[in-house]
């Protein structure tokens, strides 16, 4: 399904970021670290960690890339970005996708 993601990855260096309150991040790296053997903690560079009372529901996991992705690939969901990891100009907000580069190896942080 993510096939032409993954081909646009292989020649990419990227970050994976997770965003949460923290009792919801508890549980994602709980979760995270049982599912693949790691040891990520809430100091982790890619971890971002709001307040309790954050306007915010659930977790975030978010793609950075450097360059503009295929249109089929940026089609995902991709958009331009001028706010957030200045090295990065396009990222990504989606669960499902990072979810599935987690399950091909990708962890949050660099990868390349």
């Amino acid at each position: 399904m993510y096939r032409e993601l993954l081909e646009f990855l292989r020649n990419e260096v990227f970050f994976i970021e997770a965003e949460a309150k923290p009792s919801r991040m508890r549980n994602f790296v709980d979760k995270y670290n049982d599912d693949y053997d790691e040891c990520l903690t809430f100091h982790d560079d890619g971890m971002i960690i709001l307040q309790e009372d954050a306007n915010k529901r659930g977790l975030e996991l978010r793609l950075y890339v450097a360059h503009r992705p295929p249109e089929n690939v940026y089609q995902l969901g991709f958009t331009r970005n001028d706010t957030y990891r200045d090295n990065f100009s396009y990222r990504l907000n989606g669960n499902a996708i990072v979810n599935f580069l987690f399950e091909q190896g990708y962890r949050i942080g660099y990868n390349n």
